[in-house]
């Protein structure tokens, strides 16, 4: 079901530290109407003028379009299976904009081309542009990307929100200060749930048919950031990279509290397919119906988080503390 091991933990969350704030950021248009900004790359982008006709993929798009920035198409998860609008791509009006691939190694380059497009922009975990296949990488650019992996939310929520000051946003009052208010509220309100728990331990996982994926955490950018607001998130011992691969039959020696699952559609099994493996009953925290969803890539917004920390601080404040024998 998956590509590979790292398509597994990737996909616009994760996953995660001193940034390159001051070094990437954004230059001001100069006076020849140009415009520069330098990615997490380390790549200058130089443009005649600000570029307003931006492609971005999924969780980038839904990101800039909470920031104030609208973009004109994208690629990526859009949509799950019963039409609703993927997590992933957040607020962003898919009617409004065009689509040049959906499915991971998906890209067209002749309906990406017939937008005319002045930037892309995507997320990485590395210095690879997340969703852009390398046959098409040279023949997208200019390309911006941000990277995400192992860097805390607050440290990407700046580099995005640089980038969409750059390409003329308000980020600094309007909308965008609102959510940052609700952010901050929400931060707080999750610090304060896991204070009220500190002995709740919580698993995060990501499934196939075949599988049992623990995640690590110090990877994850979200999953890091709670962490540091009080959470006790499980580290693997061994693994991957991103990820500890385990056997179905091996799930209750990792005894839990508390389980996140990932609630990305396109690439693992949702907890109602995780039903029907008989191991995964067995384990102490679905026994005591506490699962919750890991939302592994939602757009790195004010507003996404916001809401992605006061679900969790709910789900923190009613699960007990006496599941693990």
């Amino acid at each position: 079901m998956l590509g590979s091991t790292r398509r597994l933990l990737r996909g616009g969350a994760l996953l995660a530290a001193a940034g390159l704030l001051a070094a990437c950021g954004a230059t001001a248009p100069t006076g020849g109407g140009s415009w520069e900004f330098t990615d997490d790359r380390g790549e200058k982008i130089s443009l005649p003028a600000k570029p307003t006709r931006i492609v971005a993929q999924s969780a980038a798009a839904g990101t800039l379009w909470d920031f104030g920035v609208k973009v004109t198409g994208v690629f990526g998860p859009q949509k799950l299976a019963d039409g609703r609008t993927d997590p992933q791509i957040g607020n962003v009006d898919l009617n409004s904009v065009q689509s040049v691939g959906s499915t991971y190694g998906e890209f067209n380059l002749e309906k990406f081309a017939s937008l005319r497009p002045e930037l892309t922009i995507t997320t990485m975990y590395d210095d690879t542009l997340w969703y852009v296949p390398d046959t098409a990488k040279d023949k997208v650019k200019p390309t911006a990307g941000i990277k995400i992996g192992g860097k805390p939310i607050p440290e990407v929520l700046s580099r995005f929100s640089a980038l969409a000051q750059a390409l003329g946003a308000d980020v600094k009052g309007g909308p965008v200060a609102t959510a940052k208010a609700e952010f901050d509220k929400a931060e707080a309100g999750l610090r304060e749930a896991a204070k009220a728990k500190p002995g709740l331990k919580i698993l995060v996982v990501s499934a196939t048919k075949d599988d049992l994926y623990l995640v690590r955490p110090q990877e994850s950018g979200d999953l890091k950031y709670f962490r540091s607001l009080g959470l006790d998130i499980y580290e693997p011992k061994s693994g991957a990279e991103y990820f500890q691969k385990v056997s179905w039959e091996q799930v209750r020696e990792f005894p839990a509290d508390l389980v996140l699952v990932d609630n990305r559609e396109a690439q693992a099994l949702t907890p109602t397919q995780m039903a029907g493996i008989s191991t995964w009953k067995l384990h102490p925290a679905v026994q005591a119906d506490q699962v919750g969803p890991w939302f592994a890539a939602a757009p790195m917004s004010y507003q996404s988080f916001a809401k992605v920390m006061n679900e969790l601080a709910e789900l923190v404040r009613r699960s007990r503390t006496d599941v693990v024998s």
